[in-house]
């Protein structure tokens, strides 16, 4: 699963929200070649870059990334992913 997205330093970028190829099938090379698909995609579509999150425990899909010359914003570049969940969106939206 994935959609456009854009950051105004870095331009149009391709989202990849989910990525998961079940334990039954790894090692085919379906997820290489899901990557080159995601890859095409976003070349045609003009992206400059595609952003994707991974939890920090899954130390294979870091791995599997990193390989592939995907690079570790969090350390490379000192990007920390932030949220307000519902209950602060409700607080925030009340204080103006």
């Amino acid at each position: 699963m994935y959609y456009f997205t854009y950051d105004p330093w870095i331009g149009k970028l391709l989202y990849l929200e989910d990525f998961y190829v079940t334990q039954a099938y790894r090692g085919l090379g379906i997820g290489a070649e899901m990557l080159k698909r995601l890859s095409q995609i976003a070349i045609r579509s003009q992206c400059n870059c595609m952003h994707f999150l991974v939890v920090v425990w899954n130390q294979a899909s870091i791995d599997y990334y990193t390989r592939r010359g995907a690079l570790d914003l969090s350390s490379e570049e000192g990007w920390h992913l932030f949220r307000f969940n519902r209950e602060e969106l409700m607080h925030m939206a009340k204080e103006a």
